[in-house]
């Protein structure tokens, strides 16, 4: 506990975001010696008005009684410096200082599934398919817990027999009612918002940089041109998480935001999890050729050491040469 005091108290000092904190963990690497260095030193990390407020304690809110309800609620916790953090998020440019929690965090790759609060019918079978296809390759689900296409992708995630993380908007204690069924499935409540604090019009956008952050993919299923899930994407082309969008009717503006998110080249469109995956493994072989060819190679030398096809290494050395990556001299192949 009071470890976590340090760190709350961070937390609770006016004027110091979560970038500052990090530059500071990132520098001290414990809070405790934060508090004990000298301002001048502080100034050099974070500047002169922030190294200010943190000697002289300036707090939004008071820490010991913070440390006092999550011990009577039974609230877990978790802060920068712990190894069970998860990583992704913790890789972000403004990770939580403090995540509270209910259920378990299990060390496991997730991707987002969000979108509209009202979804077409289409995108109720839709989202059904491809969280079942996401259980099935073991990843974790996380979304925002909205009525829409976030509860169906915590839904279904535990239909399926999945793990889904549910990142809220507001704190912990004021759960609704409706989200409850989730703990006796196994999944995880997690907030960056104090204990009691209320939802408002800056926490709910503010937390999607979490389920971005948490994520190796975000997928859009349905979102229109105001919709709140293009704020996850956001976040999420910022942190360099790919980002991927369906567009299930195109005639209709339900689908406006997708298709602005792949208009401005912030996401890409899919039809279904398999097809990223085939693209991914691909570009990977892509990447192994370039990597072969450090040392000139015959096409029967690539072959053997690749295991790719004969077709597929044929379409590959193509697009290389045509694209001016490499030369052919002769019967061997090297970078140009």
């Amino acid at each position: 506990m009071d470890k976590l005091y340090f760190w709350l108290t961070l937390k609770a000092i006016k004027g110091l975001g979560e970038k500052s904190i990090k530059q500071l963990y990132t520098f001290y690497k414990d809070p405790r010696l934060i508090f004990e260095s000298h301002q001048e030193e502080l100034e050099q990390v974070v500047g002169k008005e922030k190294a200010f407020k943190i000697k002289n304690t300036d707090l939004s809110f008071d820490p010991q009684e913070v440390l006092k309800q999550i011990e009577r609620e039974g609230i877990k916790w978790l802060t920068l410096d712990d190894e069970n953090y998860p990583k992704l998020l913790r890789d972000i440019p403004d990770p939580p200082p403090v995540l509270f929690y209910i259920g378990h965090i299990k060390d496991m790759l997730s991707v987002a599934v969000i979108g509209t609060r009202r979804p077409e019918y289409y995108s109720i079978g839709f989202t059904k398919d491809l969280i079942r296809q996401l259980v099935s390759m073991s990843f974790g689900i996380v979304s925002g817990g909205a009525k829409g296409i976030d509860l169906l992708s915590h839904r279904y995630a535990v239909e399926f027999g999945g793990y889904t993380v549910c990142v809220l908007g507001f704190g912990i204690l004021n759960t609704p009612k409706y989200l409850e069924f989730l703990l006796s499935k196994g999944s995880c409540f997690i907030s960056e918002f104090l204990p009691t604090e209320p939802p408002s019009h800056y926490t709910f956008p503010r937390r999607n940089r979490i389920i971005s952050g948490m994520s190796q993919y975000v997928f859009v299923v349905e979102a229109g041109i105001n919709s709140g899930a293009l704020i996850t994407a956001e976040y999420a082309y910022k942190q360099k998480r790919p980002v991927y969008a369906h567009i299930g009717v195109g005639k209709s503006d339900r689908w406006d935001g997708c298709a602005k998110l792949i208009n401005e080249g912030k996401a890409k469109f899919f039809r279904s999890v398999q097809e990223i995956i085939l693209s991914s493994n691909a570009q990977k072989e892509s990447d192994g050729i370039l990597n072969l060819l450090v040392s000139p190679k015959t096409f029967d030398q690539l072959i053997a050491i690749s295991g790719i096809s004969p077709e597929e290494l044929l379409r590959i050395l193509t697009d290389y040469e045509l694209s001016g990556k490499i030369v052919k001299m002769g019967a061997y192949y090297r970078l140009a």
